[in-house]
């Protein structure tokens, strides 16, 4: 039997016929001494035994046992004639067993513990010892050939099937292998560098995340919350003209610009600029809301001013006086807004119908239907008249003109129109982004039985205006500040925030209000202690009063709305006019001296540099709570807390009484330092066992952790 054998393999070939052997015994000794140097091919069968087994061993073990009685000579040799006998069958599978030199090919030992000592001269020795164990481990064994055992097998079957040559393939060891070309130093170096890149990159990102971490982690807020607003009455502010009139200007307000980027102001409030007969005296008489009192200047000087405000990183905030201007907010066109185009569509067409029913004539039908006006035109002039309410349209161009914000004044006397909910929803979607509006606490209360109502303003307003009274001492104050850090505007975060006043343009000037004439700014940093935005109404800064003008008692709704002082410095002229000049209302005099002189600026600093303070909410035990407490309202005096997780908590302390107290409240705090007050305060430690304080007197407190 003939077959081709691939030259990566090794082939034994076993013959048909056996050689006949005049002695079995001396011929299994000499095959089971060829085993000792080829190792079995039959994963069956046991490896051959470790060089270390002596000639004895072999010896004292027969290979082959006779039978009892019968000398070796007589054993018959296995033929072809005899192999189908038990005895032929054991001998010929002892053959097969030792049958591991090859009859082709060069022999080689394949078992590394035979390895005879002329093989060291072959070419095999030349090779690395880890080609030379791989060599070894691969060709340990030897195969037994499927024809062979498929003779054992029908043997044990009772089967006799002819003897045919049995080829064993043997895998040939390659001479060499691939991965011992490779430049391993090149590969290792490659390996090391290539971590030591990666390290280093893992290491540079991670100093580039810690080195641009912000260093304060504080809650993200709009420019319009926590901030500090200032609102001007313009006529009574500054006046440009170089001949002067006596009354305030939007160029007077440019000019002054930049002693408000001094105070720390976030945006500028105007109180009212409209076209009104008897301007000043009666500004709240507006004629319209898109056009400038010529008392104040033109179109282009609001340009200017609006440019102006925003080129110092500042907003600008316009009052919109609705009452007693706006006669109703049913013009808005309540079809327009509450109607959809099916239900106007549905109304026309039953018109049309019935026309249809009393026409019988084509050209009469005709007729009609050219009177319809389409639906379509139907919404569009519905829009129109939406659009061109007096609100709308002074939303729409004061936007245009640099405007961020709106006050909306006196809308509280429109929530229980059927048109309220539908317009104000209409003015917020007219805003742009960052746009903001402004409304009364007396709104929230004027639509307390209104829930509608109530929802559209808790979802469209952004600052709720709360006007604390100063002049019932400090437990009234602090039922005021209570009322509405504990009520509906801090039940949810995304309820609008606080707008905190202490004086504005509808109210008499709080320093001639408190029986404590230098009491105005502390009052003003009481604002600014609360938690929100704060406001400032124009000359509270210094502490000026309401005029007392005899010759003007008929004016005396604006008597607060006094020309301001400036303070005259490095013997310069700065006035409000000009000298000579007769203002409108006599000029505010020199206010009362106090020691909270500059502290202003401070203050408004702190609010901007302090998460604390400006804040107005935490959130606490699944719910939103005012991070503000008033600690101590007794004699006049009030202590007010801010807090903040994991952040110092800081103190307001100021004394509303015309008398010097001292006070023990240390069961309270221990001490800390001022870091807003009077100058000789300033940067000193106070301690809470023995607190003065005098009358008038205001200052913030920085507490120990």
């Amino acid at each position: 039997m003939s077959i081709q054998k691939p030259e990566s393999l090794l082939s034994v070939v076993i013959p048909t016929e056996l050689p006949p052997s005049p002695n079995s015994r001396q011929l299994f000794i000499n095959q089971q001494d060829q085993q000792d140097e080829e190792a079995s091919d039959c994963p069956l069968l046991t490896p051959s035994p470790p060089p270390t087994q002596t000639d004895k061993t072999l010896q004292s073990t027969p290979i082959f046992n006779a039978m009892e009685g019968t000398p070796l000579e007589m054993i018959p040799t296995p033929t072809l004639e005899n192999i189908n006998t038990e005895d032929g069958l054991n001998a010929f599978m002892n053959i097969v067993n030792s049958s591991s030199k090859p009859l082709h090919d060069e022999p080689s030992s394949r078992d590394p513990m035979v390895e005879s000592t002329s093989s060291g001269s072959s070419s095999d020795t030349n090779e690395p010892v880890c080609a030379q164990l791989l060599t070894q481990l691969n060709t340990a064994y030897q195969h037994l050939a499927p024809d062979a055992q498929a003779l054992f097998y029908n043997q044990e079957n009772g089967g006799k099937p002819p003897l045919v040559g049995i080829q064993l393939m043997v895998p040939k060891p390659p001479k060499d292998y691939r991965f011992m070309k490779w430049n391993w130093p090149l590969i290792r170096k490659t390996c090391f560098w290539s971590l030591m890149s990666v390290l280093a990159g893992c290491t540079a990102l991670v100093i580039g995340v810690i080195a641009t971490m912000p260093k304060k982690c504080d809650p993200p807020v709009d420019w319009w919350q926590g901030s500090t607003f200032y609102e001007i009455f313009p006529a009574s502010f500054q006046d440009s003209t170089k001949g002067g009139d006596g009354i305030g200007d939007l160029r007077g307000i440019t000019m002054r610009l930049d002693y408000l980027k001094g105070l720390g102001v976030r945006a500028i409030r105007l109180n009212s600029i409209f076209p009104a007969p008897h301007y000043p005296e009666y500004y709240s008489n507006i004629s319209n809301m898109t056009e400038v009192n010529k008392e104040l200047g033109t179109l282009e000087d609001f340009t200017v001013l609006a440019r102006e405000i925003h080129r110092r990183n500042m907003s600008l905030i316009l009052d919109l006086p609705l009452y007693p201007f706006v006669k109703s907010l049913s013009s808005l066109g309540e079809d327009a807004v509450n109607q959809t185009e099916e239900q106007v569509f549905r109304k026309r067409r039953e018109d049309v119908d019935t026309m249809m029913r009393i026409l019988s004539t084509v050209e009469a039908v005709r007729d009609v239907l050219s009177s319809v006006p389409p639906p379509l035109e139907e919404a569009r002039r519905q829009a129109s008249d939406r659009d061109q309410h007096p609100v709308s349209e002074a939303i729409k161009v004061w936007q245009e003109r640099g405007v961020d914000g709106f006050y909306l004044k006196g809308l509280e006397h429109y929530v229980h129109e059927d048109a309220f909910v539908s317009s104000l929803r209409y003015w917020r979607s007219l805003l742009r982004p960052n746009s903001i509006l402004i409304c009364h606490s007396s709104v929230l209360n004027a639509a307390a039985a209104a829930v509608v109502s109530m929802n559209s303003i808790l979802s469209r307003i952004d600052l709720v205006d709360v006007t604390l009274r100063m002049t019932n001492g400090t437990k009234d104050i602090k039922a005021q500040i209570e009322a509405v850090t504990k009520g509906m505007l801090f039940d949810k975060a995304a309820y609008p925030w606080i707008h905190w006043s202490v004086d504005t343009v509808d109210t008499n000037r709080v320093a001639s209000a408190m029986s404590v004439k230098n009491a105005s700014l502390a009052a003003s940093l009481l604002g600014m202690m609360l938690p929100g935005t704060a406001s400032l109404f124009y000359g509270d800064e210094i502490g000026i009063e309401d005029c007392e003008c005899q010759d003007h008692k008929d004016l005396a709704h604006v008597h607060n709305l006094v020309p301001m002082y400036w303070e005259r410095k490095d013997g310069s002229d700065s006035r409000f006019s000009s000298a000579g000049v007769t203002t409108w209302l006599p000029e505010a005099g020199k206010p009362v001296e106090t020691s909270l002189t500059g502290a202003i600026p401070k203050m408004t600093r702190l609010r901007t540099e302090t998460t604390t303070i400006y804040v107005k909410a935490v959130f606490r035990e699944s719910q939103v709570a005012a991070n503000c407490d008033v600690r101590y309202a007794e004699d006049e005096m009030i202590v007010v807390e801010r807090w903040y997780p994991r952040r110092n908590s800081y103190v307001f302390v100021a004394n509303f009484g015309n008398e010097t107290r001292t006070k023990d409240l240390s069961s309270l705090y221990y001490g800390g330092h001022v870091v807003v007050g009077s100058d000789y305060r300033l940067n000193r430690n106070v301690y809470f066992k023995e607190l003065v304080v005098m009358p008038g007197e205001a200052f913030v407190i920085k507490l120990d952790k």
